[in-house]
């Protein structure tokens, strides 16, 4: 069996002004909450859960925000410490999201239409302080799933991974504001049972003109993802944090910052997307990538031009093809990626000559582009035993 986990996201549904106004109210709170944690544990870092519980319980929230802003704040804190020679002390922005354990929020269904139950300052939860939500349809395949503990195999969302799965699991979840409106989103896990596959594997390079590469050695076919147009944006968002620091605007810089990561988790999504979908179509059970755990740690050695290596989410789209590929019932496993760009795919050998900037030339007479090479040389390598 392999746990998997989703986050399923829902939108608020026309929220009264009243709910809106102690929604902030709370995000307020809830924000003061975990900065003065934060304080009491910088003055005494011994201090437990139930001092700073204690020392919290002035501030107007349900006790179980209070313990979510505690967790919070200790999690960051150790988080510092771990760091405090080159970060500086922490702090909770105002506009933070408000975050529930898995045991203090609801779902429910009135009438047809999806309702939300989570502790506020109007007191203790009753009926008629449910929420209703808007909900699309891979929304409802999930909460129905969530709520019933079955799934409908007639869904466009069932897919043939799901036959067997366990019964899932409430994770935690949060309410944030963007852009005006408000939202409500929470995670859900469950197991997959493991059928046995076969060894094909297909190989994906990670570039710079080529952002993506995903190859099947044994039919030659490949998926590209070209790099030019994101390349453009984030020259774009280069120069536009320049100006803006210029300025000395550190709250505009906070802004494009999150603007400028949730674009790259889109594209991301869109690229793990469709390298799962190519390996389904190739038959491959095994995904493989270069172990690139190391290169970050390796930025001081690139050139200028590789800059973008370095700002692009490596890891998030590591993490978006992994959980991908597990709902599709493929394995992600890790190969060395020591001179991929130098290997030939056909012959084996390994020359620093046989890459001439996009071009990947060998002298078996092979040639072809080079992070396509790369590509099927990763399809070909042994996995790592991590």
């Amino acid at each position: 069996m392999s746990m998997n986990t989703i986050t399923i996201k829902l939108p608020l549904y026309r929220p009264t002004l009243v709910k809106q106004d102690m929604y902030k109210t709370m995000r307020s709170h809830f924000s003061q909450a975990s900065n003065q944690a934060l304080l009491h544990l910088q003055k005494s870092p011994i201090r437990n859960a139930t001092e700073l519980d204690r020392l919290l319980r002035s501030i107007p929230l349900p006790s179980t925000l209070l313990q979510e802003a505690r967790k919070l704040a200790v999690s960051r804190y150790q988080d510092w410490r771990k760091h405090a020679n080159t970060k500086g002390f922490p702090s909770f922005r105002a506009n933070i999201s408000i975050l529930f354990d898995n045991q203090n929020w609801r779902l429910r269904f009135d009438q047809g239409h999806l309702k939300i139950g989570i502790p506020t300052i109007e007191g203790h939860l009753t009926i008629d302080k449910y929420v209703p939500a808007s909900v699309n349809d891979y929304a409802l395949f999930w909460v129905n799933y969530l709520l019933t503990g079955e799934m409908d195999p007639n869904s466009k969302h069932y897919k043939p991974s799901y036959e067997g799965i366990s019964k899932p699991k409430k994770g935690n979840a949060q309410l944030f504001e963007r852009k005006g409106k408000w939202y409500f989103a929470f995670t859900l896990s469950f197991e997959l049972q493991e059928r046995p596959k076969t060894n094909k594997a297909i190989g994906v390079d990670r570039g710079l003109r080529l952002i993506a590469v995903a190859a099947d050695a044994d039919t030659g076919n490949y998926l590209t993802f070209n790099g030019k147009r994101i390349g453009h944006i984030r020259r774009r968002y280069a120069r536009l944090r320049r100006e803006i620091q210029q300025a000395k605007n550190m709250k505009a810089l906070k802004r494009l910052a999150h603007k400028e990561r949730r674009m790259m988790q889109y594209w991301n999504h869109v690229m793990a997307k469709n390298i799962v979908q190519f390996a389904r179509a190739s038959g491959a059970s095994i995904i493989k990538l270069e172990d690139l755990s190391r290169i970050r740690s390796m930025k001081k050695y690139w050139k200028r031009a590789d800059r973008n290596i370095h700002a692009w989410a490596f890891y998030d789209l590591e993490r978006k093809i992994t959980y991908k590929a597990a709902l599709a019932e493929l394995n992600v496993e890790k190969v060395n990626p020591y001179k991929t760009s130098q290997e030939c795919s056909q012959c084996g050998i390994i020359r620093k000559n046989h890459r001439r900037k996009d071009q990947f030339q060998c002298s078996c007479g092979y040639h072809d582009n080079a992070d396509v090479n790369a590509a099927f040389v990763i399809s070909r390598r042994p996995s790592l035993v991590i």
